[in-house]
């Protein structure tokens, strides 16, 4: 018996054309429906897409059938020529398996049904098939990649996203969740929605109507702490199977739901507890992966465990398929932005621990590694598009929650290469950055972190975390518009100044129309040549050198950035956010600059000599991250 395993999406889940090549490739779509596709006359559809083609190579490791041969079921208003492709990524090519010639079947509705097995023995990442119209354009549905495998266990998966004043987004997510999933007789009774609302603002009738949907109303604890409260009800209702942790400002597609939960129930022994690491796409560049596995660094710094990738380019989605970690790697993790793992973990391994916003997916991956060797499932078509890290600068979170978080969280579950010297240096190296930019209110915000790190676990027995996020966003720098900064240009070329903010020795200038004209382009081309031949410096603490008070550079805010060249005789600089429209105007200071890289290093001291409080977070774990402390957690946050 045939059982569909993947379904090619034709319809995006963005309203943008411009992702349209991530699911289907044609040069003439006269629609795009529901239910349908229709492609002119003479014309083709390419399914060897992100989202189009069947991932023949995971699907025979995840399930350990070896000789699983995938059968491709489409249904056309008109005959259609179809032609089975695949892509291998050491030949780095799409390659032609067959044509199928085979006369296909009439449906009771005058639908031509083509039902097509690959051939055997094909050892090749991805596998699809192009449609060729001949003088009559068609239809196609009912599109599916099939295959006769048994089916190992039924999978039930609670969905748990927890929100906290995002009603438009979160509402958005859950009317797509219970049209496609929970009021669909063939998804509805495998999944359930649980939405944790630590702003108490979503109305009751978001679950009206159905069962399926949970809305708990809950104090605002952050992101550990709504997951936390997720979990919680996933083990204490008794129904899933497996939980899928997912933030609640994503766009996500159905499809990647229904492929997460086919091959949970069709995965071997050796995958069956094995966690679905969802990619991160950006909102800002619909095609680019930015991460779905994460690895620890030695430093305790993170990074993608892939580099990234364009995903409406064939190398790339087969490069995406190719690149799978070795078993039981150590040091990665699974963020949960979408994040599916059996419930029985969470019985084993108790809750989060109450780090309010980031890094909790880190640790609980780190203390289940403990354990056990983590293994992950990633997939072409099972992610989430959410807003790119470079793009949402917040220093109160990627400054004092990072710094204070990777402290806590290496403590809570310390890492076997952990090492408090190499720790204190990556914060050093980046309080140093922070001086370099004179952005002195993150080079505060770190010492607060660790000030606050040394607190101790007690400290964190109760709902603290709001009030602390309040006061490192007060600390934060302010940004302004434009226009009430004395000094600053009317305007701002956002490709400019992220074309040379790094390197270039020069002040970017407000808009002018000439910019877009040759002249303009030519400056461009220039400024690339010189940064592609000029050596790279290394990056050392600032030294005092003279410099122009008046002389003022534009760069911009975010923490990321490196414009040591140009600031290195300025004193004023003009940080701008990434829409061009809003700043802050920061002014050297390099008093204030000792002064804070003194106040650090006595801090450092503190955490080089001072084991105490290492032992007493790693004593506590147990009691803070158990189902008798959250609950006292959440009740008290209510209050």
């Amino acid at each position: 018996m045939l059982v569909d395993l993947s379904r090619p999406v034709w319809k995006p889940s963005l309203a943008s054309c411009a992702i349209l090549p991530l699911f289907v490739k044609s040069p003439s779509y006269s629609g795009v429906g529901e239910d349908s596709l229709t492609i002119g006359s003479h014309s083709y559809a390419d399914f060897m897409t992100y989202f189009g083609a069947f991932s023949l190579k995971k699907w025979r490791l995840y399930t350990g059938v070896d000789d699983l041969t995938p059968v491709l079921v489409l249904e056309s208003s008109s005959p259609v020529h179809i032609t089975l492709t695949e892509m291998i990524y050491r030949r780095l090519e799409k390659r032609v398996i067959c044509e199928v010639d085979d006369e296909p079947l009439r449906t009771q509705n005058g639908w031509y049904r083509y039902v097509v097995s690959y051939p055997e023995g094909l050892d090749a990442q991805l596998v699809s098939f192009t449609v060729t119209t001949g003088d009559a354009s068609a239809a196609l549905r009912n599109i599916s990649y099939c295959a006769d495998v048994p089916k190992r266990r039924d999978i039930r998966i609670e969905i748990a996203t927890t929100t906290y004043l995002k009603e438009q987004q979160v509402t958005k997510n859950i009317d797509m969740i219970r049209k496609e999933l929970l009021e669909k007789e063939e998804w509805g009774n495998h999944f359930h929605l649980t939405v944790v609302d630590n702003g108490r603002t979503l109305p009751d009738s978001v679950c009206s109507g159905t069962s399926a949907i949970t809305l708990i109303p809950n104090g605002n604890v952050g992101g550990a702490g709504g997951f936390a409260a997720g979990m919680i009800h996933a083990v204490e209702s008794g129904w899933a199977t497996h939980i899928l942790l997912m933030d609640d400002d994503v766009t996500v597609c159905p499809e990647s739901f229904k492929r997460s939960l086919r091959l949970l129930e069709y995965a071997s022994d050796e995958y069956a507890t094995a966690t679905i690491a969802g990619a991160m796409l950006s909102t800002a560049n619909f095609e680019m992966q930015q991460e779905d596995i994460g690895v620890i660094r030695p430093e305790r710094s993170l990074r993608p465990f892939k580099p990234r990738l364009i995903m409406d380019r064939e190398y790339d989605i087969t490069f995406n398929e190719e690149l799978i970690p070795a078993s039981g790697t150590e040091g990665l993790y699974s963020a949960w932005w979408y994040s599916c793992f059996p419930v029985q973990r969470i019985k084993e391994n108790g809750l989060p621990i109450p780090l309010f916003y980031r890094r909790d997916d880190v640790e609980y991956a780190t203390r289940i590694q403990e354990k056990e060797p983590l293994k992950f499932i990633t997939l072409n078509g099972v992610c989430v598009w959410h807003d790119a890290f470079d793009l949402r600068w917040n220093a109160a979170v990627e400054v004092y929650l990072a710094t204070r978080n990777m402290l806590i969280q290496e403590a809570f579950t310390p890492d076997a290469g952990y090492s408090m010297p190499a720790m204190i240096q990556l914060m050093r190296d980046n309080l140093i950055k922070h001086g370099r930019r004179f952005d002195y209110a993150s080079m505060e915000l770190t010492c607060d972190a660790i000030e606050d790190y040394l607190k101790g676990p007690d400290y964190y027995r109760h709902p603290v975390g709001e009030e602390l996020f309040k006061q490192a966003r007060s600390k934060a720098e302010k940004l302004q518009p434009l226009a009430q900064i004395p000094g600053a240009p009317d305007a701002i070329d956002i490709f400019e100044l992220e074309q040379t903010a790094n390197d270039e020795n020069i002040v970017p200038e407000a808009v002018k129309p000439a910019d877009t004209e040759n002249g303009g382009i030519i400056r461009r081309i220039v400024r690339r040549i010189k940064r592609s031949v000029r050596p790279q410096k290394m990056e050392t603490a600032p030294k005092q050198e003279s410099f122009d008070h008046n002389k003022m550079v534009i760069i911009p805010n975010d923490g990321w950035c490196r414009p040591w060249r140009i600031m290195q005789h300025a004193g004023k600089a003009l940080a701008v956010d990434t829409t061009g429209q809003h700043a802050v105007m920061r002014v050297r200071d390099d008093q204030r600059n000792e002064e804070l890289r003194n106040r650090f290093e006595r801090l450092a001291k503190q955490l080089s000599e001072d084991t105490t409080v290492r032992q007493a977070y790693r004593d506590s774990r147990g009691g803070m991250t158990s189902f008798e402390f959250w609950h006292g957690y959440l009740e008290e946050a209510k209050r």
